[in-house]
């Protein structure tokens, strides 16, 4: 028998509980990123990369002696030659920002960009805010998050930012929910927030949603949902509510969309 060989990293593919080949063809750790879209192939050249980042096919890059490696390989220069590039992966466009195939992929969702010399742009993370610092000294990665925190604070309410939790018997199958309020319910009675920063539209959002919600249900870990799209107007005041003991169902999921 053939053994089968990741093309990321080399790992065999075979199923744990078996001797088939996963139909994916990647190493397990590499086939759940795929499934919570995390990576993806390009479909030029058909090499793997992060979802979020440009394919090396797509870059453009500065030859600009005075740039480093790690701004050539991250920048696209916008020049007469190059202007009607598409600004995330460079494709060619008319008269545009984005190509067609960006443009549905980002839609609905922030991006974020460093412009430096007039006309090096360079597309930071996808879900990049920057990093905030909270009252307590917390960092965390968005004003939403950074919101929620300082409630928990001011309301001496015990808390973790992102503390793992594990699902699968694998030490690499771990979930970080958003925060992890320890014994909130009573002794070993815990809470965990999942604020979800992005609409239905945005396919990385419900790739991951629809991850992690079966795994919540089938830990019957007690989930509080928080959303950018109901809750970010007044979230002080929805926070009083769906943290109000009284209207949380312990070993569910509550106020689910």
């Amino acid at each position: 028998m053939n053994e089968k060989k990741c093309p990321i990293c080399g790992k065999e593919t075979y199923l744990v509980y078996g001797k088939s080949p996963r139909k994916d063809g990647l190493c397990r750790e590499h086939s759940q990123q795929l499934f919570k879209g995390e990576i993806e192939q390009c479909p030029d050249c058909k090499k793997w990369k992060k979802t979020i980042a440009t394919c090396e096919c797509k870059k453009i890059v500065s030859t600009h002696p005075n740039m480093s490696s790690t701004e050539k390989n991250n920048t696209i220069v916008i020049n007469e030659k190059n202007k009607n590039k598409c600004l995330t992966c460079g494709t060619e466009v008319n008269g545009v920002l984005f190509c067609s195939k960006c443009y549905k992929k980002y839609k609905d969702k922030k991006l974020y960009f460093v412009i430096s010399n007039c006309s090096n742009v360079e597309l930071l993370d996808a879900d990049y805010e920057g990093k905030k610092e909270c009252k307590d000294g917390h960092i965390v990665k968005s004003k939403a998050e950074r919101e929620i925190d300082n409630y928990l604070y001011e309301k001496n309410i015990p808390h973790a930012y992102e503390r793992e939790l594990r699902y699968g018997n694998d030490t690499k199958e771990v979930l970080k929910p958003d925060f992890y309020l320890k014994d909130y319910l009573g002794k070993d009675k815990h809470v965990y927030i999942e604020y979800w920063g992005y609409n239905e539209n945005n396919i990385q959002y419900t790739k991951t949603k629809k991850f992690k919600m079966p795994i919540y249900k089938q830990l019957g870990i007690t989930l509080i949902n928080v959303y950018e799209k109901s809750d970010s107007d007044k979230i002080d005041s929805h926070l009083e509510w769906k943290l109000n003991k009284a209207n949380i169902k312990e070993g569910e999921i509550n106020f689910e969309e």
